[in-house]
């Protein structure tokens, strides 16, 4: 491919670039049907409810740093106290209607607003580092606030089969010796991501490279073994160039001022791969 060509593509494809201090959000479910036991419900002092989410559903790895639900009706005034937020990856994919929390990390316990129509984010106190793209990820989220509504928020559903489960009680706060309830009726979950990391498949080869953005050190892996990177600017100058000699690299972009960059990945076979870059 001629230079001027290459550049005219480096051009074209920044135009997409999301800005530097965007998130990603990946919004899982778009069923509209509604109901109240997951992932919070209302109607009762004491629930729990447990999910499993895909890793084909998600499609990157990276940090999530906020998770939401959408409210569809019935927004509630009064916040949903004592609220503990689980996740983990696992290679589980059908749901148990008994669970405990060995595995999870707890990353948000608090407060929960339900008072506004639409997608309630939470921003989690402990970010999870979603960092394996075979595994999924699943949610638990227990709440004990000690009171309810007759008329509890309703959240928009999918039907997916064996993924999600349930526990509501009067009296009995959530531990792991409850029987939870097996339903098709999977929450709809919207998660924010930090530091990506994307995974490309073009025929039998496969490179991922993490995160982005990217403060100093951008790794880049795969099934080829990698000859050498170019990083170019804007402008289609060459501002970094390194050589290697393998399928598992890292180079430290330190000294590259922010901006959007793309990265070209020279591989030891004679082919080439693209990849757009994002320096904090």
């Amino acid at each position: 491919m001629k230079k001027s060509t290459f550049f005219y593509f480096l051009l074209f494809g920044l135009i997409n670039f999301i800005p530097l201090n965007a998130q990603q959000q990946i919004t899982i479910g778009s069923g509209t049907s509604t109901w109240y036991y997951s992932p919070i419900t209302r109607l009762f002092e004491y629930g729990a409810s447990e999910t499993i989410y895909d890793a084909s559903e998600i499609g990157v790895t990276g940090t999530i740093n906020s998770v939401g639900w959408n409210i569809v009706s019935s927004a509630y005034a009064t916040p949903t106290g004592n609220v503990s937020i689980y996740m983990k990856m696992s290679t589980q994919s059908t749901i148990t209607t008994t669970t405990n929390t060995t595995g999870y990390t707890l990353v948000y316990t608090g407060n929960v607003n339900n008072d506004v129509l639409g997608w309630q984010n939470i921003t989690l106190t402990t970010p999870f580092q979603y960092n394996d793209s075979t595994k999924n990820l699943a949610v638990l989220v227990v709440h004990a606030s000690g009171n309810y509504t007759l008329s509890p928020p309703n959240y928009a559903y999918s039907n997916v089969p064996d993924k999600s489960s349930y526990y509501y009680s009067i009296s009995n706060a959530w531990n792991e010796t409850r029987t939870m309830i097996a339903t098709p009726n999977r929450t709809n979950i919207r998660l924010s991501f930090g530091n990506l990391s994307t995974v490309e498949i073009d025929g039998k080869a496969s490179v991922k490279y993490y995160p982005n953005p990217v403060k100093d050190i951008f790794n880049i892996s795969g099934s080829q073994s990698i000859a050498s990177v170019d990083f170019y600017n804007l402008s289609g100058q060459n501002v970094l160039s390194q050589k290697f000699d393998s399928k598992d690299i890292s180079i430290n972009l330190s000294r590259l001022t922010t901006g959007n960059y793309l990265a070209k990945i020279n591989y030891k076979d004679g082919s080439s791969k693209t990849v757009k870059v994002i320096k904090q």
